[in-house]
């Protein structure tokens, strides 16, 4: 009796489904039918020829290959013995798919031989112990993750609780020396320096910079007995901890295994676990309080406002609360810190007050660091009088020589682009937030069908659960980059507004500039101004991105004082 063959073709791309390609259907057929005729007791007929046309065994699934499971539920049908293809990777070039593949033909009693290969059998035994070693190895790592994400499981469960999760005390505690209650204690010594930090913050008004200056100065030392600097100040107040809420999940891994480093939202409540009443309101364990919840609160306000705003080329909060022009655009070219100012008004017994004449910018540089000057090369203060002289004088050349019309149609046509461009973009990343959301929702399927009928599923509970893991933290990826995109394009809509704004207005915006107040200056010259770079004896004004390219295209028809970088010698 005769032996049933099937034989199975596939081409992946159209270009191979012309006759003449090397390794067309048409010359597949007639390669294997040669095979067939060396081998008398093999019988191949018409019904038991199966094509794939056009059909990406690298880029589909199996599951969604309709041939390939065609071919093996007639294998399970007992249709034929035998399955010849033109190739070992005409069943699939995944490598985990693979293995898979040719087990199932194996387990209905299908031969698999590759023709084109000399004829060889694909050994099921040895892609067998392949796929079952890969899958003991996912298993142990399965295991291993799974025993991990108990673990965090029940610190968050703790720390829901307001339990301490173990590590290094924070500075302010230390570990009890009592087996009952709570694992940590407030440190006496150490929280006396923390109230000191927010006395100096909140009632005087003192950045990290000079508190950490005045700890110093105190003979306050940090705990392993260093210098307090900015940083370890803020590191210290930003910890909830000190006004009693333990929180976990405020970091997150590094680049490397060990190494740990600050999710977004740092200091931001609702981004962390901390212990919360029955309203999901915060709710201080009182025991840990140093200060209080409404202190802290605070405290980060205040911090969030020295910081330079990311929205719109605002300013920092407090060069904009200053009266000096520059303050928050201004920076040592000798070192590359900003400048403060100094100098203030006096008031006479009278109550009569007098302007400072004497106001200047100072490198902070020069001014809060000891030795500043053996640190930066640059002048320790220049006068702001005849600072802002120079600038103004250098701005009001600037705006005179400006092409408006250029300037106006070169800004709408960037601000297209730009449009353009970033809706592409979010376009992009939609379509690959839908296509991973399939094969998401494809493996929760999956995860269906074994509950189901486990039994006849080819995959186990375990690496059906891990797909479904996978996919679902992909897509969650996806959709914070998705939305960063989308509020980045927001921030920089609204900055080429304002440049808009400006190119329309730009002849009168000078006469509108020099009467607003300085509050006021400072939000106009945001539109249009990056930063200002002072040297000893020169300023360089640095102009917004687009506003730099447009001088530069028309770098060959207006004076060298348009370019990027204006050069004023005083």
């Amino acid at each position: 009796m005769a032996i049933p063959v099937a034989a199975l073709y596939r081409v992946s791309t159209a270009k191979q489904l012309k006759d003449d390609e090397d390794d067309s259907i048409p010359v597949q057929s007639a390669v294997i039918r040669n095979f067939v005729a060396q081998h008398p007791e093999w019988e191949l007929t018409r019904d038991r020829e199966y094509a794939e046309e056009g059909v990406s065994a690298f880029k589909l699934s199996k599951d969604d290959r309709d041939i390939l499971q065609h071919v093996i539920d007639d294998a399970y049908k007992g249709k034929f013995k035998v399955l010849l293809v033109f190739k070992a990777d005409r069943l699939s070039r995944n490598s985990f798919e693979y293995p898979i593949v040719l087990w199932q033909l194996h387990r209905a009693g299908v031969e698999v031989v590759a023709v084109a290969d000399g004829g060889k059998k694909l050994g099921v035994e040895d892609q067998f112990d392949k796929l079952i070693r890969f899958i003991e190895g996912w298993q142990a790592e399965t295991e291993s993750k799974n025993t991990s994400i108990r673990v965090s499981h029940a610190m968050r469960e703790k720390a829901k609780q307001g339990h301490w999760n173990g590590g290094r005390p924070p500075y302010g505690f230390r570990l009890s020396d009592s087996k009952q209650g709570l694992p940590l204690v407030i440190d006496e010594q150490e929280s006396a320096i923390i109230k000191e930090m927010c006395r100096f913050y909140l009632e005087e008004g003192i950045g990290s910079k000079r508190i950490a200056k005045a700890l110093n100065e105190k003979g306050c030392r940090t705990r392993e007995g260093k210098l307090w600097s900015d940083t370890r100040v803020r590191a210290v107040l930003q910890n909830p901890i000190i006004c009693g809420l333990p929180a976990y999940d405020r970091t997150k891994q590094g680049n490397t295994p060990t190494s740990r480093v600050r999710i977004r939202g740092y200091t931001d409540l609702s981004n962390f676990i901390i212990p919360r009443d029955e309203n999901g309101n915060p709710k201080p364990v009182p025991e840990y309080s140093i200060i209080t919840l409404e202190e802290w609160q605070r405290l980060i306000n205040k911090m969030r406002e020295n910081v330079p705003s990311m929205k719109a080329g605002t300013p920092p909060a407090r060069a904009m609360s200053s009266e000096a022009l520059l303050t928050g655009f201004l920076v040592c070219g000798h070192c590359g810190r900003g400048f403060i100012s100094s100098g203030s008004n006096w008031r006479k017994r009278n109550g009569k007050i007098y302007p400072c004449r004497k106001r200047v910018y100072r490198c902070i540089t020069h001014a809060r660091v000891g030795g500043g000057e053996k640190v930066c090369e640059g002048q320790g203060s220049y006068s702001q009088q005849k600072i802002d002289r120079v600038f103004l004088q250098e701005l009001q050349n600037f705006l005179s020589g400006l092409n408006l019309n250029d300037l106006l149609q070169y800004v709408e046509q960037k601000q297209i682009d730009y449009l353009a461009s970033t809706t592409n973009h979010i376009k992009a990343l939609q379509t690959e937030l839908r296509k991973n959301k399939k094969i998401y929702n494809a493996w929760v399927k999956r995860l269906d069908e074994y509950f189901s009928d486990p039994e006849n599923s080819m995959y186990s509970e375990q690496l059906l659960a891990e797909k479904v893991r996978e996919y679902g933290n992909i897509v969650s990826e996806n959709e914070k980059e998705l939305e960063r995109v989308k509020s980045e394009a927001r921030i920089e809509k609204h900055k080429r507004s304002q440049l808009m704004e400006f190119s329309r207005r730009a002849p009168e915006w000078f006469k509108l500039f020099m009467e607003a107040p300085v509050s006021t200056k400072k939000q106009m010259l945001a539109q249009i101004i990056g930063k200002v770079v002072l040297y000893r004896d020169k300023i360089e004004i640095h102009y917004n991105v687009d506003l730099a390219e447009f001088l530069g295209q028309e770098e060959k028809t207006v004076q060298d004082r348009l370019k990027l970088k204006v050069l004023a010698t005083f």
